[in-house]
């Protein structure tokens, strides 16, 4: 695997103080960019914030204080990344703010320095035009916060090598993560694309009146949620089927999924009715008015962290 030493983490919002959190604590000297020193000033005290809670969590037995001291802050682009071994780029969502930071990343970044954007939705092949060695170019996009969930999914542009996806699954499972290779670039990532699945479904069934929204969530995390946090859909249809497996399954129970599928919602633009009756429906959500939804995230993340602790963590030490 490549040597990875020096870490650089290009935009400081959500999900770039997030990544930065993450390669910190995995003990790699962490260059955090933004060109906003306010922006900078908040991501680290974010950044404080996340390792005492992982501290907290019994997810690491370092001091936090210590760990923090393997990041550095500065606006300054150059010195950001012309020493990084990986490059993670997390600036907005618009190909013109991504293709320019990339095309600034490539003239001054080392030769072999991998530079991976956190897009969700957005093309490589498209922003790896704006640089000079677009084979270094590829996608790893977190789900969210990346210190906490596992997923990563890599997505390479049509210039980007095989070596480098190679390189870049073999980094991020270094340092824990569950990385997945998408073969072909699509509209959003695998996972991206499977959540707003259900969720067209979830809003539909709400708009019709089918149950309330908070039932239609207690649905998907009492039920294929909790499942799917262990297995995929496939494998558990495969377990469905018992001693004959998927094809039994897809034999003697396939028709009445298929029965499902033709009843499913099949608009690609949310019905005014289904706004109206999400909007109501969070309002009128009981957690919500007994929690804030800060405090209502907090109590989300230790549970995540309770599921974590039993799925994925290792000794950390």
């Amino acid at each position: 695997m490549k040597n990875i030493e020096r870490v650089t983490c290009v935009g400081a919002g959500l999900i770039g103080h997030s990544w930065a959190t993450l390669f910190a604590w995995k003990g790699f000297k962490v260059t955090l960019h933004d060109v906003s020193e306010k922006s900078l000033k908040y991501a680290l005290a974010k950044i404080e914030e996340n390792l005492n809670f992982l501290a907290e969590s019994g997810l690491i037995n370092k001091n936090p204080k210590e760990i923090v001291k393997n990041i550095k802050l500065t606006m300054d682009l150059k010195e950001a990344v012309e020493k990084a071994d990986y490059i993670q780029e997390s600036v907005p969502e618009r190909y013109d703010v991504k293709k320019k930071v990339f095309s600034q990343i490539d003239n001054v970044a080392s030769p072999d320095a991998i530079i991976a954007s956190s897009t969700s939705t957005l093309k490589m092949t498209v922003i790896q035009k704006s640089v000079k060695k677009p084979e270094r170019c590829i996608i790893a996009h977190p789900w969210n916060p990346p210190h906490l969930m596992p997923l990563v999914e890599i997505i390479p542009g049509k210039k980007t090598s095989p070596e480098v996806v190679r390189e870049t699954r073999a980094f991020m499972t270094s340092i824990g993560k569950v990385a997945v290779i998408q073969k072909k670039e699509t509209v959003g990532s695998i996972g991206n694309r499977l959540a707003a699945a259900l969720w067209r479904e979830a809003i539909n069934l709400a708009d019709e009146g089918v149950a309330d929204l908070e039932d239609i969530d207690k649905a998907v995390s009492a039920g294929p949620g909790l499942r799917w946090a262990i297995i995929g859909p496939h494998l558990s249809y495969h377990l469905g089927g018992g001693k004959g497996g998927i094809e039994y399954f897809l034999d003697h129970l396939g028709s009445a999924m298929e029965s499902r599928w033709k009843s499913l919602a099949k608009w690609t633009t949310l019905p005014s009715s289904a706004r109206k009756k999400l909007i109501e429906g969070i309002r009128n959500y009981k957690v919500l008015k007994e929690k804030s939804a800060e405090e209502l995230a907090k109590w989300r993340d230790k549970k995540l962290v309770e599921i974590l602790k039993i799925l994925y963590a290792k000794d950390d030490s």
